[in-house]
């Protein structure tokens, strides 16, 4: 079976046009144990901003809250322009393609889709190969999510968590994906 992709997103908005600060993916299979390999790509917000991409102030004064203090360190390393951060994603997921997930059937895949759309590039993978992580988190029997890996909200930490919680869940539902 084809490795599965987990995208996790940093953003300064909450609504399908937000610009987005952080591009965490992990690659797994969804019925094994473990990740394959991972991918952080932090954005510059100055240049993402030039695609006119939204910034919701609640979601900056969110990101502001002292329990927050150590994912805001992202902020502070350099970001790649979007069109290079986006490249080097396609890059990475083309080296093994397969289903993306994401937190949300209307969020993660929506806003990273809307990224490649603005700034003229292809999006790597086709609609159909979409999946929602939350869906399958909040199935009844769904284990909760144990530890997290690193840092909450830094996107690649992120997204590694939620491939071995889906990988649980996956195991616990005993079901093929």
């Amino acid at each position: 079976m084809d490795p599965h992709i987990m995208i996790d997103l940093e953003t300064w908005g909450t609504g399908p046009n937000a610009l987005i600060t952080s591009i965490g993916a992990a690659r797994f299979d969804p019925n094994g144990s473990g990740i394959i390999d991972s991918l952080e790509l932090p954005i510059n917000p100055v240049d993402a901003q030039r695609y006119g991409f939204d910034i919701d102030a609640d979601t900056v004064l969110w990101w502001m809250q002292p329990d927050r203090d150590a994912a805001r360190g992202q902020f502070q390393r350099a970001g790649l322009d979007l069109g290079s951060a986006l490249d080097g994603f396609a890059m990475w997921f083309n080296e093994a393609p397969g289903p993306v997930w994401g937190n949300g059937a209307a969020f993660d895949n929506v806003l990273l889709r809307n990224a490649y759309q603005k700034a003229g590039l292809e999006c790597p993978w086709p609609f159909w190969n979409d999946r929602c992580y939350r869906t399958m988190k909040s199935l009844t029997s769904a284990p909760p999510m144990g530890e997290r890996t690193g840092t909450h909200h830094e996107a690649v930490d992120d997204a590694v968590s939620q491939a071995l919680h889906l990988q649980q869940i996956v195991k616990q539902l005993e079901i093929i994906v």
